[in-house]
């Protein structure tokens, strides 16, 4: 799993789905790469039940539209065979052309670190895809880790 850069509080995690929906970008498309590079960021230490169904609940909230168990694990194959038909560096790299701005680029940054906390931890590997879309944004590590800490603050009603 590696080490872990952030342990969330049982009452953090709760409020992960009101900090998500605010982060939630109004474009369809970039909802989507939004919700790809949470899943990039997740799935890096392998993907836990709290974070599919984080991605899932995510999802219907924003959409309306729930999907079975069954659709859903279709969807997480999809993207598991991107990942595996592109590579996942390629997979990256398209998601972060998606954002245009610093202000899209940061908030999806932040929905990709919840995302990825769902679980309650991030360990340095979903850390690590972070920083390397963060490359693609010509944006250092440090402002990755400003961004995550930002997010947890959200989340701990520390502003």
């Amino acid at each position: 799993m590696g080490s872990v850069i952030e342990q969330l509080s049982h009452d953090a995690v709760e409020r992960l789905p009101a900090a998500l929906a605010a982060l939630v970008p109004e474009d369809p498309d970039r909802f989507m790469s939004a919700l790809e590079l949470g899943y990039l960021a997740a799935s890096a230490d392998g993907l836990d039940d709290r974070e599919r169904e984080q991605i899932a609940g995510t999802l219907e909230r924003v959409t309306g539209i729930g999907f079975p168990g069954d659709a859903l694990e279709e969807h997480f194959a999809d993207l598991d065979e991107a990942c595996e038909m592109f590579g996942r560096h390629e997979r990256l790299a398209r998601t972060a052309a998606d954002f245009e701005n610093d202000a899209e680029r940061g908030d999806a940054i932040r929905f990709a670190a919840l995302i990825a906390m769902a679980d309650g931890t991030l360990h340095a590997h979903e850390l690590e895809v972070l920083n390397e879309c963060g490359t693609y944004f010509k944006w250092g590590h440090d402002k990755i880790r400003a961004l995550v800490t930002d997010a947890v603050a959200r989340l701990r009603g520390t502003p």
